[in-house]
């Protein structure tokens, strides 16, 4: 299921599905044709932005939501997320993000870290890999069942904005 989504077979610049990092915006939507701006910007700590998103992506019987993060109009990272992870269903998302990462263990090799860290109210899991040249990173997070994120981050391995 998530080989077709995270491609370790890829030349060595490829973060995922012929897209490579340091592509232009256009560079990624002649690649992602129905990749488009988001209504708004999401910026993350060292001013990397999504500038294109897409939601047409199918996985198994559900859509897969696709940001392209950019730094100075290069591309640095790929992040997916289900559409359809809900609030309330605590197990039913966390098998998710098992299964997830079970698959990409099954791609990828043995994480290098992964496991549950749940905290008081707190439902914490996450796996990161190294997979030369790819860092990736899966988590799932919801707090007493609500606002639930399950996440997969994609990078350049050695990108230094990315601290694991």
């Amino acid at each position: 299921m998530i080989a077709s989504l995270v491609s370790g077979n890829a030349p060595a610049q490829t973060l995922w599905r012929g897209v490579e990092a340091g592509a232009s915006p256009a560079q990624v939507r002649a690649a992602v044709p129905d990749a488009a701006p988001p209504p708004a910007l999401t910026t993350l700590a060292d001013g990397e932005t999504d500038d294109l998103v897409t939601r047409a992506i199918p996985w198994g019987d559900r859509l897969v939501e696709v940001r392209f993060f950019f730094r100075e109009a290069r591309l640095a990272a790929v992040q997916l997320a289900p559409v359809g992870v809900r609030a309330g269903d605590t197990a039913a998302n966390r098998r998710l993000a098992h299964d997830l990462a079970d698959d990409i263990s099954a791609e990828h090799g043995a994480p290098y870290e992964c496991g549950d860290k749940d905290y008081a109210d707190v439902a914490l899991y996450e796996c990161k890999w190294l997979s030369q040249p790819l860092v990736i990173r899966l988590w799932y997070e919801d707090v007493g069942g609500q606002a639930p994120t399950l996440r997969i981050a994609i990078r350049k391995a050695g990108d230094i904005s990315y601290d694991f």
